[in-house]
């Protein structure tokens, strides 16, 4: 998970200003946002909640001045912050179990069994469908992706939702036709 770097003492200051201008009285709201933080990643499994509020308020910290002019409640303000810490949480920890203990490779036949029905049903498909369904759902990501999606959409005349319905149903019916493939290939192996 990327931390965020630590407000500097004016930021803090002023994220507890934000909280409420006595002292004594920021000091208690700080406390009780941080409890609520920490029950909220203890709520999502998380195993160093404490941390993980931290690091919101950090964020939210940094931002002070950002964040005083669009949101009135500091709070609510925190908790917005919680989706994207808890999603690079849980990206962290499925690297670490990775790295302790990496998925079993699958077997080369069967590899070679998904490989033999793709080609077969993107073989079923027409030309044009196969084109859309090969390009629409290509490797690419963010920008290219986009960029390329829009490109299709104007060179077929449809609108982006149209373009997206098309390739949703292609892609329906490509899972279909896959499914079908490897339970009869899985009927042959068995047999034999």
């Amino acid at each position: 998970m990327t931390r965020e770097r630590d407000p500097t003492p004016e930021e803090f200051e002023m994220f507890l200003a934000w909280l409420n201008p006595d002292r004594d009285e920021a000091a208690d709201k700080f406390q009780h946002i941080h409890s609520r933080l920490v029950r909220i990643f203890i709520s999502r499994g998380c195993v160093d909640a404490e941390a993980l509020a931290d690091e919101v308020i950090n964020r939210v910290a940094v931002r002070i001045e950002k964040v005083k002019r669009d949101y009135p409640d500091p709070l609510r303000c925190c908790i917005g912050f919680v989706g994207n810490v808890h999603r690079e949480y849980l990206r962290a920890e499925r690297k670490k179990e990775n790295l302790i203990c990496p998925p079993s490779p699958r077997p080369v036949i069967e590899l070679e069994r998904e490989d033999t029905c793709l080609t077969e049903c993107l073989d079923k498909l027409s030309t044009s469908d196969r084109e859309l369904f090969e390009r629409y759902f290509n490797g690419e990501k963010g920008a290219v992706k986009i960029s390329e999606r829009k490109k299709l959409a104007a060179e077929r005349n449809l609108t982006a939702t149209a373009l997206r319905i098309q390739a949703f149903k292609l892609r329906k019916k490509m899972l279909l036709c896959l499914k079908t493939c490897l339970e009869k290939a899985e009927a042959e192996t068995i047999r034999d």
